[in-house]
């Protein structure tokens, strides 16, 4: 971030340089900085894309994109409405694309073009290294603007703080005067040198007015570096936790002349205990993040996948003590704990090849795309079916809402059907 600083130094002195005696040199510098965020501009704008009312990034050639998931799904019941989406590069050029993989509680999710190579991309940066007044470059579509001949807006402004426990509803976050509104979200927050810092979610608002105040909520790339592995799998990822270790009453804030996390109850079994907390343990770091308090230390495990193995440092009776951990799973919300299904009721055909349709529910995608009792299935996704057990692992390794083809014999006919999965309750 050095290139941030340096420009931020630059802007300020140029404020303040004598009119009388640094007016050209102001002037001269004030261009190179004019000249070195237009070089930057015209190299990550190409990797912006359009997604529904929102924004998303590159971050491969191959197609894989970043964007909010309240971008691309219902907040309320967490499911995607249409998983197998379409998006626009800056440009207008137009590709299909599907959501892989869904964070809800970090509001990220990782999108594919389909059949791409050679795209623009940008480089993730090291959101951890940023620091309050270095300059920034937000790209967005602020209220669908940049829709209208798909060439996106840019703003510019400062990191206002950074791993700020916001009010919008992220653990972790880069805070930024940078102007966003709605539109911008799932957009990419920049360094002036073009590396990504953190992916546009929120903005803080007044009277219940949805636009901008100066004060934008970015979700932090290094957040979602850890999870990217999970994302590519598909399907939910789910946050992190210390089991025996979370709840008000289990931890609190220092209360005295120390910061800190105080630890007021260890749960017996609990992973807590296991790894060696005890109680008035007052955690002051996480992986060499100071610890303020409770919600900062809850910030912080945020920011970090189950399974990960985190060191931690309590003060114990004067003494610093290391503690390592490895974080246990977070449940997922009931909303996104439900698994694939056709919509129908299916049995191995009569002559052993494919399987026959029993009964379709209605109300469903496969109803309304017309599948009928007495259909044969012979192939699903482009696979032959062989028999119902084997259709069923296949449908189980999907996700809700995913779109899947058809090939379906009925009578002397073959026809091609698209059909949405259905989402059900796990039994």
């Amino acid at each position: 971030m050095k290139l941030n600083r340096i420009v931020t130094a630059a802007l300020f002195a140029a404020s303040f340089a004598a009119p009388a005696l640094a007016e050209d040199k102001a002037i001269t510098e004030a261009l190179k900085i004019e000249k070195q965020i237009r070089e930057t501009c015209d190299k990550v704008v190409p990797a912006f894309v359009f997604i529904g009312g929102g924004s998303g990034v590159l971050i491969s050639s191959d197609g894989w994109f970043l964007t909010n998931h309240h971008v691309c799904a219902n907040p309320q019941t967490m499911t995607v409405d249409q998983l197998d989406q379409t998006c626009n590069l800056a440009g207008g050029h137009f590709y299909k694309c599907e959501v892989v993989g869904l964070d809800p509680l970090g509001d990220i999710c990782l999108c594919k073009i389909k059949d791409a190579h050679d795209l623009p991309f940008v480089e993730l940066g090291d959101s951890d290294d940023v620091h309050t007044g270095e300059a920034c470059i937000a790209v967005g579509n602020p209220f669908m603007l940049g829709s209208m001949d798909y060439h996106p807006t840019v703003t510019f402004g400062t990191v206002s703080a950074n791993h700020v426990n916001a009010n919008a509803g992220y653990t972790d976050v880069i805070q930024t005067d940078a102007a966003v509104n709605p539109g911008n979200s799932g957009g990419p927050l920049f360094s002036v040198d073009g590396k990504l810092l953190g992916i546009n979610g929120r903005i803080s608002t007044r009277f219940s007015n949805r636009v901008n105040t100066g004060i934008g909520y970015a979700i932090p790339v290094n957040q979602i570096k850890r999870y990217i592995r999970d994302l590519k799998k598909g399907g939910y990822v789910r946050h992190a936790l210390i089991q025996g270790l979370t709840g008000a009453k289990t931890m609190q804030d220092a209360h005295d002349e120390f910061e800190g996390a105080v630890i007021h109850e260890v749960t017996k079994g609990s992973t807590a205990e296991k790894a060696g907390f005890k109680v008035d343990d007052r955690i002051v770091s996480v992986e060499d993040q100071a610890v303020h308090n409770y919600w900062r230390f809850l910030g912080i495990l945020g920011t970090y996948p189950p399974g990960s193995e985190i060191s931690m440092k309590v003060k114990r009776e004067g003494e610093t003590v290391e503690i390592k951990v490895a974080l246990d799973k977070m449940d997922l919300p009931p909303q996104a704990a439900l698994k694939p299904d056709l919509g129908a009721t299916f049995n191995d055909a009569e002559d052993g090849t494919g399987v026959v349709i029993l009964k379709v529910r209605s109300k469903t995608d496969a109803a309304a795309k017309g599948l009928k009792p007495g259909d044969i299935i012979t192939k699903f996704n482009g696979e032959e079916v062989q028999d119902a057990p084997g259709l069923a692992k296949a449908i189980l390794k999907l996700r809700p809402r995913k779109t899947v083809a058809l090939v379906v014999k009925r009578g002397d006919a073959s026809l091609d059907l698209e059909i949405v999965l259905e989402g059900r309750a796990k039994k």
